[in-house]
């Protein structure tokens, strides 16, 4: 029997629907198979050098702009980057919204990067009650509001899966 992973703050519940844990290659799969994703930077893009370039390397390689939140952009501005600087709640508004499209169309793949775990279960449970967005959490802990999320990992493996996307 397999066993749903845990989340990694006991209070995260989900309802009857749970993400699914995945690893790197699972995770590269999706988004070289989504029609238009779009790069979600948090926060910790901001002070993780390996987050910033983990966001900059996804974006290349899957041509998916880039939405800074939570103070992310600087970061962007500083590499010069071009990013887009949205609130987090306003950018869950637009992905809800079935009129917004974003470059080829509507967005069908949200890969979040350096978000605050408590926040970012908010937004994947409003994601996944109320939108038809994929949402993916880049994130060493379990999301279980998000449809795909690493399970609970180590510092360790969580390097190697960040190496693992950019390759």
């Amino acid at each position: 029997m397999i066993r749903r992973p845990i989340p990694w703050r006991p209070t995260a519940r989900t309802g009857p629907r749970q993400g699914v844990a995945v690893d790197a290659r699972t995770m590269k799969r999706i988004i070289a198979e989504a029609e238009n994703p779009i790069v979600v930077a948090g926060p910790k893009v901001r002070h993780d050098p390996l987050y910033l370039e983990l966001a900059l390397g996804i974006s290349k390689r899957y041509g998916a702009p880039i939405f800074a939140t939570g103070g992310s952009i600087r970061a962007f501005a500083e590499k010069g980057v071009k990013a887009r600087q949205i609130g987090l709640l306003q950018l869950v508004n637009r992905l809800l919204d079935p009129e917004w499209k974003v470059g080829k169309g509507r967005v069908d793949v949200a890969v979040f990067i350096g978000t605050e775990y408590a926040i970012a279960n908010n937004v994947f449970s409003t994601l996944k009650n109320w939108g038809d967005v994929k949402t993916l959490s880049i994130s060493p802990y379990f999301q279980p509001n998000a449809t795909v999320s690493f399970g609970n990992t180590s510092e360790e493996i969580f390097k190697e899966y960040m190496e693992e996307l950019q390759r």
